[in-house]
């Protein structure tokens, strides 16, 4: 997704907690650029650790809700006026009716390794697992004609359910923080979307919705509840110090990155969570 040839830069960046390998991380990414390049579709979700296969259901969200917001946007209207049901049904239908499948899927492969279910497991995989979940689908817009001649524009709808966050930046300022916008946000109770919950009309009266636009060279970062949090606790956030020191960041490779993570928790200044990041990059067309 970085070649040259696309009108947007994409990076992504997942980092376990601190002594969990990456088969272990519970957060989930998944990104898709339509064929035309002229919309993008990115999720990101954190597993709620205290139920049971939560990494398994946060992949099977970012898929889900990736799937849905292109399906959505064939519609007539689609997003670009509302969170349709049809987004909703869509979502659910991917991920919350395809659930029991993959969970006697699990139970026959730890069977078949001589691990069967165990008594104190099946109250976990009866209640389901949770997750948050934020998404976001950006479209280009016609362009506009300035002086130093025509624009492209881009527009973005982003949904979400609990502490997984959208940064707009704009110079590494911050332009928009969705759905959280102080630090003192992040509670220990974030609003989760679970993997038995079939009702389309709670869902959609939970979910939280924002647009924006974006310029050339604007960025929009996708991060779970660590990262967001970080961000949100530096008041230089404002006057583009830390946008641009995790611009920086992003711009070396997945290990640097990783390093710096693990920095940030030595001292006390990140939680030790698992760290997701999707950055998105308006390019300029020079």
């Amino acid at each position: 997704m970085g070649a040259s040839s696309m009108p947007l830069d994409v990076q992504r960046f997942l980092v376990p907690k601190t002594g969990s390998s990456p088969d272990e991380c519970e957060d989930a990414v998944n990104v898709s650029l339509s064929p035309d390049a002229s919309s993008l579709f990115a999720a990101v979700s954190d597993g709620a650790s205290e139920s049971l296969l939560a990494g398994a259901w946060a992949r099977q969200l970012v898929h889900g809700a990736v799937a849905s917001m292109a399906a959505a946007d064939e519609e007539p209207g689609g997003q670009r006026d509302s969170l349709s049901g049809a987004f909703v049904e869509g979502l659910l239908a991917r991920t919350v009716d395809q659930w029991d499948g993959y969970v006697s899927d699990y139970q026959a492969e730890r069977a078949a390794r001589g691990r069967p279910i165990a008594w104190y497991e099946q109250p976990g995989l009866d209640k389901g697992a949770f997750a948050t979940l934020v998404a976001v689908h950006m479209r280009a817009a016609p362009t506009v004609p300035e002086t130093s001649g025509a624009v492209r524009c881009w527009v973005w709808r982003a949904f979400a359910l609990g502490d997984s966050c959208l940064f707009h930046l704009r110079d590494d300022r911050l332009v928009a923080s969705f759905p959280i916008t102080e630090s003192h946000g992040f509670g220990i109770t974030p609003q989760l979307l679970g993997s038995r919950n079939r009702d389309a009309g709670l869902i959609a009266d939970r979910v939280s919705t924002a647009t924006g636009e974006l310029r050339e060279g604007d960025e929009l970062l996708l991060a779970t509840d660590a990262l967001a949090a970080w961000l949100l606790s530096h008041p230089e956030i404002d006057t583009g110090g830390a946008g641009k020191q995790l611009g920086n960041l992003a711009d070396l490779d997945h290990e640097l990155f990783a390093e710096w993570v693990q920095s940030e928790r030595d001292k006390s200044r990140m939680r030790n969570d698992d760290v997701t990041l999707i950055r998105m990059r308006v390019k300029t067309e020079g």
